[in-house]
Order: C-alpha cells, then sequence, then structure tokens
C-alpha cells in the first residue's frame, strides 16, 4: 500500500504544489538568485584592458577574444545610455573608451580619479561571464619631466595607474578584488591569467 502512495503519479504532483504552496515568494526568490546565481569575476571573454590616463581624461582600450555585441558602460550610467559613459556596439573585437575625469560618476578623492567600467554580454542583463574592472588615476605624486624642447625641467603631475578585477555583479562590495595590476607610470595593461597579478584577500 506504502509503495502504491509512493508511486502514484496523482499524489506525487499534490505533494509537490503543497510543498511549493508551503514556501513563501519570498523564499524563492533568495533561493533562485542568491543562492544559485553567482556573477563572478569573469578573466573569459577578453585578452586584455588597457588603461591610459590623461589630464582630463581617462582612456580605456578593451579587446576581446570574439565578437562582442553586448554593452560597455561605467558602473551608474546603464540606464541613462549616453555617451561617452555607455557604448552599444553592433559587432567588434576592439573598442576604446573616453572617460571624462569629471563626468561618467568617476570619483575623487583628492588627487585620485576612479571608475568602474562593466563589460556585459546581454544588452539588458548582467550575467555569469561578464566582467567589471576598477580603473584608477592617481596624480598625487608629480614626477620630474621635461616640458618645453629646450630642456628645461619644471614639476608635472604625472598619474599613476591601475586597474583591478571586480565581480560584475552590481550588488557586490566594490572594494574586494580579485586581481589588479598597477604602473609607476600613466598607462597599465590587465591580461586574463597573467602570472604579474597582483592579489589582494578581501577584507
Amino acid at each position: 500500500m506504502l509503495l502504491k502512495l509512493l508511486f502514484n503519479p496523482s499524489l506525487s504532483i499534490i505533494i509537490f504544489i503543497a510543498f511549493i504552496s508551503s514556501l513563501s515568494a519570498e523564499d524563492i526568490w533568495e533561493q533562485d538568485l542568491s543562492e544559485e546565481m553567482k556573477i563572478g569575476a569573469s578573466t573569459e571573454g577578453y585578452d586584455r584592458v588597457g588603461l591610459r590616463c590623461g589630464a582630463e581624461s581617462m582612456t580605456i582600450e578593451l579587446k576581446t577574444t570574439d565578437n562582442f555585441s553586448g554593452v560597455i558602460y561605467t558602473q551608474g550610467s546603464f540606464h541613462s545610455r549616453k555617451s561617452p559613459c555607455f557604448i552599444d556596439p553592433i559587432r567588434g573585437r576592439s573598442f576604446t573608451m573616453n572617460i571624462p575625469l569629471h563626468k561618467c560618476e568617476t570619483e575623487q578623492e583628492g588627487d585620485r580619479f576612479s571608475n568602474i567600467i562593466v563589460v556585459q554580454h546581454d544588452d539588458e542583463l548582467v550575467t555569469p561571464g561578464d566582467a567589471a574592472f576598477n580603473l584608477e588615476c592617481d596624480f598625487s605624486t608629480p614626477r620630474d619631466l621635461t616640458v618645453t624642447a629646450d630642456l628645461n625641467s619644471g614639476r608635472k603631475k604625472s598619474a599613476r595607474a591601475s586597474i583591478a578585477l571586480l565581480d560584475a555583479d552590481p550588488g557586490r562590495d566594490r572594494r574586494k578584488r580579485a586581481a589588479f595590476v598597477k604602473s609607476d607610470t600613466d598607462e597599465v595593461t590587465f591580461i586574463p591569467n597573467d602570472h604579474r597579478w597582483q592579489f589582494q584577500l578581501s577584507r
């Protein structure tokens, strides 16, 4: 009799419906999104990310592994979808963004400027495999540079550039970097799986 009850399809469906009904919508939502779907800090889909720090803007050069037709934007600029903070390429493997130091949600702390770009494969949703990078231009340390052709030397600020790999999920802690690379010059390049990465443990 017990076996008949266990293998009765109608009874199984009733038990399943009763179980689902006992769960609140909040329980189902939390389980599906926060436990099962992790975005993560992706090292797939791109070959390099380059940053050049200028006096007025950050220039980002991104090269993808395959043709890319998603969207690239600074964090906080997705809904406005306006240039220069957002680009929606039709297709390609090489992209350049010029992000003004005083626009596109760029944060300033003294002479240090930072922004986050998101490389999103789907036009509307952040999904596993997407990448995010924290870009930083630090002008706080001046260097001796030749400023004229007649070799008169002067003090001129030049940046130190760095790129950190982040979780693309906008709900994650932006201070937790999966890996980063920095330079004593105004240019730096981040390459996936490069042994020169510097790792920082989450705090």
